[in-house]
């Protein structure tokens, strides 16, 4: 009997779902309208990718010790010497100010000369004057923090930590705007990185040079005192005037000898900057896409379809019982 019951009322209910079929069709059709509306408004989004990897980390984490780090479940290949940023960083350096900053100053446009934030700003309708006067590096005006939330959702960094590779995509309104985005992205970053990893070096190269340049002063004040000397005592052979000479000639060997050393300390330093400096290989370059990535028009229209369905379903299947509830409430 309980089976006989259970056919009965799923008989009922296709019965109430099909004596209130134009309602659900009435229903169903002003949510797909609803859906076309909503389509057709929805800003046509662009996404560009680009795929790079480091080939300097990726050679020091692809040794035998690595390999079998890795299978024990430690990854040596995110550790790095000296002032190289770890991959697993890379997007924390996309949140930073500097790195946004730099984004909004790149140029998306090059015929036309349109930067970024100058782009973001007119598209989004920022307005510009409530940028503050406050120069201080430390400080974000309420005009920078909106662009800079703007550049939080069109930009994305993310890290294979297993492969070590980098990607970054970009979604734009114009094909266009999106490659070149995406592309001013990652040069950025990839500077900021070798900018961080050569630091070091670049400061010991700074320290040679300036060296270098004082002893060349010196340099050149003792040879012209030596060279004045020998010519004011060309032929005088005293032993005072041999000692003097002697002297001279000393002093102008030894900082001779430390400029030969400073040259080559200074070579050797351009040398380990060079060799220093990260070497990027671009797996994927950055596109301009033909296809949108956004709206699904298509998709939108048959979701709220779909939903439009369901709930005209459940509007017709409660309307009779919940409609008897409330008149025996109010009666």
């Amino acid at each position: 009997m309980k089976n006989n019951n259970d056919e009965i009322d799923l008989v009922e209910l296709l019965k109430t779902a099909w004596d209130g079929r134009k309602q659900i069709i009435i229903i169903s059709s002003i949510f797909i309208l609803i859906g076309v509306v909503v389509a057709l408004r929805s800003p046509v989004i662009y996404t560009s990718s680009t795929t790079f990897i480091n080939s300097q980390t990726e050679s020091k984490g692809s040794s035998s010790i690595s390999g079998v780090a890795s299978l024990v479940g430690i990854n040596l290949g995110g550790l790095s010497a000296g002032n190289e940023i770890p991959a697993a960083m890379y997007p924390q350096i996309g949140e930073s100010i500097d790195f946004k900053r730099a984004l909004l100053k790149s140029t998306i446009d090059e015929e036309n000369l349109i930067r970024l934030g100058v782009f973001l700003e007119e598209y989004n309708d920022i307005n510009r004057s409530i940028e503050s006067d406050n120069e201080n590096e430390l400080f974000i005006s309420k005009y920078e923090n909106d662009l800079f939330n703007i550049i939080n959702e069109i930009i994305s960094i993310e890290v294979n930590q297993k492969d070590g590779f980098i990607s970054i995509s970009a979604k734009m309104p114009k094909s266009e705007y999106a490659a070149k985005t995406c592309i001013n992205a990652r040069e950025i970053l990839q500077q900021t990185i070798i900018n961080n990893r050569l630091k070091s070096a670049k400061q010991k190269l700074v320290y040679s040079e300036k060296q270098l340049k004082s002893k060349r002063i010196e340099f050149e004040e003792i040879q012209n005192k030596l060279a004045y000397f020998n010519d004011s005592n060309l032929n005088l052979v005293k032993s005072s005037i041999i000692n003097e000479r002697d002297k001279l000639e000393a002093e102008f060997q030894i900082i001779n000898a430390v400029m030969v050393e400073l040259s080559k300390q200074v070579e050797q330093r351009k040398l380990q900057v060079s060799e220093d400096t990260p070497v990027f290989s671009v797996i994927k370059e950055a596109v301009m896409p033909v296809n949108r990535s956004s709206p699904k028009r298509t998709q939108m229209v048959f979701t709220f379809g779909f939903i439009g369905f369901i709930l005209s379903v459940i509007y017709v299947m409660i309307k009779k019982p919940l409609a008897t509830i409330i008149n025996e409430i109010n009666g």
